[in-house]
């Protein structure tokens, strides 16, 4: 049987518990940000952030925070989109087998809208950032070689979104989500592939200026590493219309950068969604040895800690 005593204990020893959670988790740094001329800068204690839509397509910059000396900047931009064939069926982009379907669209250079910031707080420490970049243009590809098309392609009324997430509790990475309305399909057995370009380069650099050292893709074919940084590729990406919700399979492969381009090529690839708008969340991360998110059992193993010395605290003074 609970007593009223027991009951008393068990009470504060919980309310200590949850109260010691989200204490360790501020612990671990806070969030800069600043936003002028479309260029905005992000910095916690393990990563700096510099997301760039002036005069030029959407460019990510990220570096690392704790790196004095001063180190390097990783550059990921989001340079084009377009529509290919899948010629083995693996829903993989290879850009030696494979046929892009007209010209590619090439992300425009200006007329992003910036959004303003969305802060989350706790209590007067700011936890979590977001914002995002806006954009609308038209599109028209050209027709594909041989064409089998009975009409012409038609102008696509394109509306692209990126939206950018930093979170307190993971310091070392950013989370970006694309978002794509209006493509339409030439071929529904086709694959639609983001393109983005990894470069290099000096710190306070403006644009990649080579190509990063011992790039790599791991195993699962869905992460890629590039000297002191990363980018992992979701799964999956979702479609939606409005009333419904599916998921949409993608793959992720790579290759050299292309002629006039400095790094190395990432093709990002999604399977047949019809004319729903896409959503998709790859992250961006530095390999950083210095800040690391604590894991939930260290988290209770704290917690309890506090718990121990509070039930003990209270026994003592009823006991007396």
């Amino acid at each position: 049987m609970i007593t009223t005593k027991n009951k008393l204990i068990f009470s504060l020893a919980l309310v200590a518990l949850l109260a010691s959670v989200p204490f360790v988790a501020a612990q671990e740094g806070g969030i800069q940000y600043q936003h002028a001329n479309n260029v905005v800068t992000v910095t916690t204690d393990a990563i700096g952030v510099r997301v760039t839509a002036f005069n030029q397509v959407p460019h990510f910059t990220i570096w690392d925070e704790n790196d004095t000396t001063p180190g390097a900047d990783y550059h990921v931009t989001f340079v084009n989109l377009f529509e290919a064939n899948d010629t083995d069926g693996n829903g993989v982009y290879d850009p030696e087998v494979d046929q892009r379907y007209g010209n590619p669209f090439t992300l425009p250079t200006s007329d992003w809208a910036f959004s303003g910031f969305n802060q989350e707080y706790d209590g007067d420490d700011v936890v979590a950032v977001h914002f995002n970049f806006t954009n609308e243009d038209t599109f028209t590809p050209t027709p594909p070689v041989p064409y089998v098309l009975a009409d012409d392609p038609s102008p696509m009324d394109l509306e692209i979104e990126i939206r950018v997430h930093i979170n307190a509790t993971f310091m070392d990475r950013m989370k970006f989500d694309l978002a794509l309305d209006g493509w339409e399909w030439m071929y529904d057995d086709s694959i639609l592939v983001f393109q983005f370009v990894v470069a290099d380069s000096e710190h306070g650099v403006n644009d990649g200026t080579g190509v990063p050292a011992d790039f790599a893709e791991d195993e699962s074919g869905y992460k890629f590493t590039f000297g002191e940084a990363w980018m992992e590729c979701a799964k999956f990406a979702y479609a939606e219309n409005g009333t419904h919700q599916s998921q949409v399979q993608v793959k992720a492969s790579h290759g050299d950068g292309e002629q006039g381009s400095t790094g190395n090529a990432v093709y990002i690839a999604f399977g047949y969604f019809g004319n729903n708008s896409l959503d998709y969340d790859p992250t961006l991360g530095i390999l950083s040895e210095e800040v690391q998110p604590i894991p939930t059992d260290i988290l209770l193993v704290v917690g309890g800690a506090v718990v121990v010395l509070v039930v003990i605290a209270i026994v003592l003074k009823v006991r007396k």
